[in-house]
């Protein structure tokens, strides 16, 4: 292999949210050996800084996917390498339908997540809190005209179940959309995806499909895990991922990042 994507949470890091040295070590021999170890993550850079670190993945020529595949960027200046973001226009649409279906949102360009509801949800707080990202409440029609990493639903899992299914059917051609926690739904650019994002890095890279190890566990690793060589679904892993993965390591908890890159690498 000559790129190994990595998903983070519940899959590079264990319950604890802790990177175990079992999987620093295995990762960094096979740094040593040449490969492109690439984060790849719906967080945003910020969030995953501590572990590319960890890593020791600030060189020059390392690189990182953040925000489900929105951004790519070089680890030591963080400068972008590739951008697909979500306008002003997109935002009043994905809250308009927000606001229709009474679900609680979050937003979050390249610096803050905003969020319009007065009473926070406790699913924004916890996003903030695990990605590291600075939490502004800011009302709808105080947001910056920017352009916008991704935009999220996020309620209660039986709310966004009830909800999902009210989203207008095309709306799945302007948009990726996510259901990448029980209760989180995100919104990205079409162009934005980890699968997408892989394959346009090793591209730039020079680095060929069969070259590349994909792992994750999730509903938005599938397109990662089906796009790689060798797509690696964690024992704790959705389904979906099970089924799109060619392989099943261990679980995070296990090490199974390690596992994987040791057994087929």
């Amino acid at each position: 292999m000559k790129l190994i994507a990595i998903d983070i949470d519940g899959t590079l890091i264990d319950s604890n949210h802790q990177l175990h040295q079992q999987n620093i070590d295995a990762l960094q021999k096979k740094a040593a050996e040449g490969v492109k170890i690439v984060l790849c993550s719906g967080r945003p850079m910020i969030g995953m800084l501590p572990f590319v670190e960890q890593l020791g993945l600030i060189a020059e020529n390392e690189y990182t996917i953040s925000y489900n595949g929105a951004l790519v960027q070089h680890n030591a200046d963080q400068k972008t390498l590739i951008e697909h973001t979500l306008s002003y226009a997109d935002f009043q649409k994905i809250t308009q339908l927000g606001q229709q279906l009474k679900l609680k949102m979050h937003i979050l360009d390249r610096d803050y997540m905003y969020t319009p509801n007065r009473q926070i949800s406790e699913y924004t707080v916890f996003d903030a809190y695990a990605t590291q990202m600075p939490l502004q409440y800011c009302p709808l029609a105080e947001m910056p005209k920017t352009s916008y990493s991704k935009i999220m639903f996020v309620d209660q899992a039986e709310l966004l179940e009830r909800a999902i299914p009210q989203i207008p059917a095309e709306l799945y051609n302007d948009y990726t959309m996510l259901h990448s926690m029980p209760f989180f739904f995100e919104f990205l650019n079409k162009e934005a995806s980890k699968g997408r994002a892989v394959r346009d890095l090793a591209e730039m890279l020079n680095i060929q499909q069969h070259e590349i190890m994909a792992i994750g566990d999730n509903e938005n690793d599938l397109d990662m895990l089906t796009y790689a060589g060798v797509g690696v679904a964690m024992a704790n892993a959705s389904d979906n991922a099970k089924k799109a993965a060619n392989v099943i390591t261990k679980s995070n908890d296990q090490q199974g990042v390690a596992y994987a890159v040791e057994t087929w690498a």
